[in-house]
């Protein structure tokens, strides 16, 4: 195992670029994806072939998944998580690339039978740096072929940065539309039990209040939510439920 520094000054003069790790994508295990075989085609560009590339996303401590660019790849990501050994878990907590390819210590030893059993033989991983508690790594896989070269090197960590603003992008475009979705609900929610109130003050000829606590009564009773409660009523109107529409 070696640690590497995680910047190479030769690639600075790159133009930058970003992933689209969002379009066509619903989770964050299809960016992970997209982003593996993105990764994969980047490095095999400067090693020739024979590269795979797996990647993990965690967030507090926990694996939110895990992906390859080719399914030996994703089986060496997800066997890493299930055993909680090898580059990729290590890179996670790092600020360099780790490298495994002769390495015989005891240390790797059981990540070393898995990686020769999936046809593999060497691996370096580097992490990526995210923020808000939520941290990545990729991973990649030589079939060929011992240790790597610092053109290779330089290639992986040069992608590992523009993986490092990609993905912070794809996440914060995915909590933007969660936040949305979240507040459209709520909203949809208060309306109709605004509505639903409006009905029971005209019906009763009480106050908003008074109309409230009654809704509520009535979802205690049936053991319903008081937006159901409300559903329902506004279902039961001779002209139906009116529509609510929110614009994001």
């Amino acid at each position: 195992m070696a640690a590497h520094p995680a910047t190479d000054g030769r690639r600075q003069d790159r133009p930058g670029f970003l992933l689209d790790l969002i379009t066509g994508t619903e989770t964050e295990l299809d960016s992970l994806q997209r982003l593996t075989e993105a990764a994969a085609n980047a490095v095999n560009g400067q090693a020739g072939s024979g590269m795979d590339c797996a990647a993990v996303l965690a967030r507090g401590g926990t694996t939110l998944a895990t992906a390859g660019s080719s399914s030996a790849a994703a089986e060496m990501a997800a066997s890493e998580d299930r055993y909680g050994d090898g580059p990729l878990m290590q890179a996670l907590s790092t600020a360099g690339a780790v490298t495994v390819d002769g390495d015989t210590s005891v240390r790797w030893r059981a990540y070393r039978r898995r990686l020769v059993a999936s046809g593999y033989g060497r691996a370096v991983a580097v992490p990526l740096g995210l923020a808000g508690g939520t941290s990545c790594a990729l991973v990649f896989l030589g079939r060929t072929g011992t240790g790597f070269p610092e053109d290779l090197l330089a290639e992986a960590k040069w992608f590992a940065g523009v993986a490092t603003h990609s993905m912070r992008l794809a996440l914060e475009v995915r909590n933007v539309r969660s936040a949305g979705d979240n507040l459209k609900s709520v909203l949809e929610s208060r309306t109709s039990i605004d509505v639903a109130c409006g009905v029971i003050m005209a019906q009763n000829r009480c106050t908003y209040p008074e109309a409230f606590i009654k809704l509520a009564s009535a979802s205690r009773q049936r053991n319903l939510k008081v937006r159901s409660v409300a559903e329902n009523i506004l279902k039961a109107l001779p002209s139906g439920a009116p529509a609510a529409r929110f614009e994001f």
